[in-house]
């Protein structure tokens, strides 16, 4: 009887500081989800932003006389590309569900949303803005609306992860320098395949609608679950948006080749486009704030790998990325002002029924 108390208090001291640990680690995650957490992601991006300054030879910059115009002015171009491009696949998204919205419309909502992704903490906040522009316009559609964006993000890193492994595969194949970047190829292959297989079970299982049911109740699982199911059954709409994905990714990754030919960086095509994608997956984490800091120095770490350092024009290409995505993605900070001012380009809220 004594060694069997014993036992229950030894058991009861052991399962304590787990459930202390539990406790502890949901109160760090409030914490980091609260005030706290975003001023922490802010210091944390300004950081890495900084550390990428301290490393540009600035006399070489001052003035921009060492940037190639011809090279420097695509490069730009192309990456505003890309937007439309993105805009244009959630467009179609949102037509294989039912949702009929001009495409002034669907634009302005997507640059809204893309600088509220890129300036507010959480990672989702511009998918939050888009979500809730689709739920006012046509409220008898929301499960379709949400369906378009879970689509329009697994197709954007389906996409990614695809031409990641691509091309560090390509690259390896070729006998290219650093060996080290073969488990990012695993990596990224694996996911790739995770990705299409996650895609598949939306659009062709039932299995998860239990599960979304006990967090979105039965009614709307099942919406979302016949919504998901009518977009698989849309296989020309597939293959439409896994297009435009790709020519969204292969545009900005000529984009940063360009650029970083235009600031003097003797790189590839392949080791620009194997960076890139390595800076975006990294972005993604919850890091920093809309992955500033974080893309940067992601980017500067792959092309160190690569063996073109971490100084100079490798530092200065860093910044001028950050500096052409902080340009573009402000358009949605206009788009976002015209439409409260003057109702355009997002016009109103006004359900569709009452049109």
């Amino acid at each position: 009887m004594e060694n069997s108390g014993r036992r229950a208090v030894a058991a009861g001291a052991l399962a304590t500081p787990g459930r202390a640990g539990i406790r502890g680690l949901v109160r760090i995650s409030n914490l980091l989800r609260g005030p706290f957490g975003a001023i922490l992601r802010y210091a944390f991006s300004l950081g890495l932003l900084g550390w990428l300054a301290w490393r540009v030879d600035w006399s070489q910059v001052a003035g921009l006389r060492g940037l190639d115009w011809a090279m420097a002015l695509p490069a730009v171009l192309l990456a505003g590309a890309a937007y439309p491009l993105q805009a244009w696949r959630w467009q179609v998204l949102l037509r294989a569900q039912g949702i009929a919205r001009p495409a002034r419309w669907v634009h302005g909502v997507f640059w809204i949303g893309q600088f509220y992704n890129s300036f507010l903490p959480g990672g989702v906040a511009g998918d939050v803005v888009r979500l809730n522009f689709v739920w006012q316009a046509d409220p008898t559609r929301r499960a379709g609306g949400v369906a378009s964006l879970l689509a329009d993000r697994l197709f954007g890193l389906g996409a990614l992860l695809l031409l990641a492994s691509l091309a560090l595969g390509w690259h390896l194949a070729g006998g290219g320098r650093a060996t080290t970047l073969q488990p990012l190829l695993f990596a990224s292959a694996a996911a790739c395949v995770v990705i299409v297989v996650v895609g598949w079970s939306l659009v062709g299982t039932r299995w998860w609608e239990p599960l979304s049911a006990r967090v979105l109740g039965a009614p709307r699982a099942a919406a979302l679950h016949d919504a998901t199911v009518a977009l698989g059954a849309r296989r020309v709409v597939i293959a439409l948006a896994a297009g435009q994905s790709v020519s969204v990714w292969l545009a900005d990754f000529l984009s940063l080749w360009l650029l970083a030919r235009a600031v003097g960086l003797d790189a590839g095509l392949l080791e620009v486009t194997v960076a890139a994608a390595a800076a975006y997956v990294a972005a993604a984490l919850p890091l920093s704030i809309g992955g500033h800091g974080v893309r940067e120095v992601s980017l500067v770490g792959v092309l160190a790998l690569l063996g073109h350092g971490t100084d100079g024009p490798v530092a200065s290409l860093a910044l001028a990325f950050w500096a052409l995505s902080v340009a573009w993605c402000l358009v949605g900070g206009v788009a976002q002002l015209l439409s409260v001012c003057t109702g355009w380009p997002v016009a109103r809220f006004r359900p569709a029924a009452a049109a």
